[in-house]
């Protein structure tokens, strides 16, 4: 499940930086008179496996890669990440990394992080993601957006600033994979969705790969995605004409004061007649609180599917060996 990654440790004394230095064939720089190191021009080398490794010059070690590719590098002689990647795989990866960079456990601390996913769907991942609408509990709904930076909305997000350490990803690995001109695409329909961690306070890496603390982060990757909302549609109570019937769909999406409100505005510049407004309005204070009472909701074959494919991939991780 892992991918992005990143290590940081404390300063380091001179023996270990040598040692690091030495054994990935870090490039020496200097800044205002200070030595730091690097592998940024050779990270994406075969004998680096796609891992940057950089010491600052207070002595600080960072270390940066997917742990999902470096894992298929070392088994499978590919630097892909859109097959299952399980917990107890992760452990295995993480202990090989760290024994080949020079890295001590003692010294390891996690500092970002992903968790992702792969499903499998049957047909074209955006027309599941035209339907997905926002992710968590009503208490704390956070949108998901397109994101402009990447085109045909194959890429969405929940916000990111750099105030938010917790957030969203969704996107169409294929599409990806065409879009970075990898050397391996893969074939189908893969949807990923990740959970972005970044500027974790605690833990070893010790500590973090325990049994006891990857089953908790796959329970909660988990427990946060089955409150995925997508759009559905609705069967209104009988005699609902079509006028009123959108009405239902708008304020079930956006809330009734916000309904309300837009229609103020519309009825003051002159895009609402008196007559349109004044039933909007009516319908808002003195119907719709019995009306939504006989509401049924209506998933979607696509949102069926996701949640299918959800609980399926949650067995399988959950019965993970590691995990047990």
């Amino acid at each position: 499940m892992f991918d992005l990654i990143t290590i940081v440790t404390p300063p380091l004394a001179n023996d270990k930086i040598d040692h690091i230095v030495w054994r990935n064939v870090l490039q020496t720089n200097s800044r205002d008179g200070v030595v730091y190191y690097d592998n940024i021009d050779s990270k994406n080398l075969k004998q680096q496996k796609g891992i940057y490794l950089k010491i600052e010059r207070n002595r600080k070690l960072k270390a940066e890669g997917s742990l999902h590719k470096y894992y298929n590098e070392v088994i499978r002689n590919e630097r892909t990440n859109y097959d299952m990647f399980t917990m107890s795989e992760a452990k295995t990866a993480i202990k090989q990394l760290l024994h080949e960079k020079g890295i001590d456990e003692a010294d390891a601390r996690i500092y970002h992080y992903e968790i992702g996913l792969n499903l499998n769907l049957s047909k074209d991942c955006i027309a599941f993601m035209k339907k997905i609408k926002s992710i968590g509990t009503i208490a704390n709904e956070k949108l998901i957006y397109v994101n402009p930076k990447y085109k045909d909305e194959r890429d969405k997000t929940t916000e990111f600033h750099t105030h938010i350490r917790k957030y969203f990803k969704i996107y169409d690995k294929v599409f990806e994979s065409v879009q970075k001109k990898r050397k391996v695409i893969p074939v189908g329909n893969i949807l990923r969705i990740e959970t972005v961690n970044r500027r974790v306070t605690k833990g070893s890496v010790k500590d973090f790969f325990s049994p006891e603390s990857l089953h908790k982060l796959v329970e909660n990757f988990f427990r946060d995605w089955r409150t995925i909302r997508f759009k559905q549609d609705i069967i209104t109570p009988k005699g609902t004409g079509r006028a009123k019937r959108q009405l239902c769909i708008e304020i079930l999406e956006k809330g009734r004061d916000v309904v309300l409100d837009e229609s103020k505005e519309k009825h003051n510049n002159g895009s609402l007649t008196d007559w349109e407004y004044r039933n909007i309005r009516e319908f808002i204070n003195n119907e719709w609180d019995d009306v939504k009472k006989h509401i049924t909701f209506i998933q979607s074959e696509e949102e069926k599917e996701f949640r299918q494919l959800l609980e399926m991939n949650y067995v399988i991780l959950r019965n993970d060996e590691i995990l047990k």
